[in-house]
């Protein structure tokens, strides 16, 4: 038989959840970083971004983007553009919750995908390229 105590936190813990604050065990907000892969195989990774911004109420995505390497800046820009293009297009993401940043030049060429939960602020910009 569970205890009223283990009933009470769960259902502490599935409200916290569903009113869109973030897990007390959450340490970082960066949900994947990618490089060098293929159109397609960015797709499937921003599928699964565009199902955990939609399904937690009030959570926004920001991307960040560094150059390095053969892409540009221009390059990375570009790519962040066509990401978002494709979450809210494709995959219905409001414009509104999914927004993108270049930070800096950096050995190699990056993506990195955040999300963020109300009242969670924006990455710190990383132009010494130390990425968490």
């Amino acid at each position: 038989m569970i205890s009223r105590k283990v009933i009470a936190i769960l259902c502490l813990v599935f409200l916290a959840f569903r009113i869109g604050l973030s897990s007390p065990w959450r340490e970082n907000p960066l949900f994947d970083r990618y490089g060098e892969i293929s159109f397609e195989a960015e797709k499937a990774r921003l599928d699964n971004y565009a199902i955990q911004i939609k399904s937690a109420p009030g959570s926004r995505g920001f991307i960040v983007v560094y150059s390095g390497g053969s892409w540009t800046s221009g390059y990375v820009k570009w790519r962040a553009r066509r990401a978002v293009k494709y979450l809210v297009q494709k995959r219905g993401v409001n414009a509104d919750r999914i927004k993108w940043r270049y930070d800096a030049h950096c050995g190699q060429g990056s993506v990195l995908l955040y999300l963020f939960f109300p009242n969670e602020s924006d990455p710190e910009r990383d132009t010494r390229c130390v990425r968490t």
